[in-house]
């Protein structure tokens, strides 16, 4: 989409990652002018999987293959204080050099990094101070702040090594780019001319141009597509779905604890596990409302979870279950979505009331403003004043 508006991307990533999940169909969304450069990584996840005491590479973080044993507290701790600020933080120097080398060849305009994972940005940071060309700092996720951070054990030096990262970016770099307002004030962002808001959105090209005629059923179906687990666990939603004609259907990873939630509480319950994106966006479809779930943390209030666009885009009715006092709180507050609290002491009466009658998709308007065609348009008029 950038070529669009005249500019033209080239991806610095890494050759081997060790992620969770990998989705190659996402290939076909990468634009024919893109130039992708990629450089060999050292994670130390890998090394941990090899040996039986990985994990640390999952979607769903400690929650996912915790070990309460004193090996499986040990990792954490080693993977938390040893790899700062987090365990890309072995692909930065190496990284920075080639690039440096590379760019002395092809040579470009503006510096953009995204993060998590945010050791990215000491990339970004290092560049700058080499070249002085215009860096834009992209958050799509809190940083020092981040709630996961806690299951690591820091230590006291090392939650301000952190934190000291972190100001040094904002300081730096020319532009910082967040997903949700409060998350500027999270980071220190004073001048308003310094930062922006570009919230994630949803691709037109993923959707198709009508709404999808779902099949007659006596039995209405619930969708969650994403990940499931401690600290997005709607707790209070299982016993209401129990009580309720609906079905609750599942996409992505979920944590053995919630699993055996959902398994107890007797919903009927269909689990599709991990979906490459296309299946996952029919699956959607083929639902007669979807649930958002948002971190019950301090940190989330500050941001938004990406899912909520997609889910908006279907045209489906939504309930949305997050952090009180939350940015997420307030969209949902805008747009007109039902939102429950995590620990509202009313949440059982709201979830029932939502079930036998759910809220209507916000306004067309709404949804497309989301589109990522009308976000990239934003982003590239970022891009022209970093260079104006």
């Amino acid at each position: 989409m950038l070529p669009e508006h005249q500019w033209t991307p080239i991806v610095a990533t890494p050759l081997n990652p060790d992620v969770p999940v990998q989705d190659t169909s996402l290939k076909s969304d990468i634009c024919d002018e893109a130039e992708v450069w990629r450089f060999p990584i050292w994670e130390p996840s890998r090394f941990l999987n090899q040996i039986g005491v990985g994990n640390s590479s999952s979607r769903l973080g400690s929650d996912a293959g915790s070990r309460s044993s004193l090996l499986g507290r040990f990792v954490r701790w080693v993977r938390g204080n040893v790899f700062v600020p987090d365990a890309r933080i072995c692909w930065v120097k190496p990284t920075t050099k080639k690039l440096l080398r590379k760019l002395k060849r092809n040579p470009v305009d503006l510096i953009v990094t995204t993060g998590p994972p945010h050791s990215v940005h000491l990339i970004g940071l290092a560049l700058k101070r080499a070249t002085g060309l215009p860096w834009m700092a992209d958050f799509r996720d809190p940083w020092s702040t981040m709630d996961y951070l806690s299951d690591f054990q820091l230590s006291r030096r090392t939650k301000k090594a952190i934190q000291d990262m972190e100001r040094k970016v904002v300081d730096v770099a020319d532009r910082i780019v967040v997903t949700s307002p409060s998350a500027l004030r999270e980071l220190g962002v004073k001048d308003k001319r310094q930062g922006a808001v570009v919230p994630n959105g949803w691709d037109r090209n993923d959707f198709p141009p009508s709404a999808q005629t779902r099949a007659a059923r006596k039995t209405p179906v619930l969708g969650h597509f994403g990940a499931l687990y401690g600290a997005r666990n709607p707790v209070n939603l299982w016993a209401a779905l129990a009580q309720s004609p609906w079905s609750f259907r599942a996409g992505g990873p979920i944590s053995e604890s919630v699993l055996q939630e959902i398994e107890a509480s007797k919903v009927p319950f269909t689990w599709h596990g991990n979906l490459p994106h296309q299946e996952a966006v029919k699956a959607m479809l083929e639902c007669d409302a979807l649930l958002i779930v948002h971190n019950d943390s301090l940190s989330a209030r500050a941001s938004v979870p990406g899912k909520i666009f997609e889910c908006l885009a279907t045209g489906l009715p939504l309930l949305v279950i997050g952090p009180n006092g939350s940015d997420l709180k307030d969209m949902c507050n805008q747009w007109g979505l039902t939102f429950v609290a995590h620990g509202d002491g009313d949440a059982k009466t709201k979830l029932a009331a939502w079930l036998k009658n759910p809220t209507a998709a916000p306004a067309e308007s709404i949804r497309s403003s989301f589109e990522r065609h009308s976000l990239t348009t934003e982003l590239s008029e970022l891009f022209n004043t970093m260079i104006s």
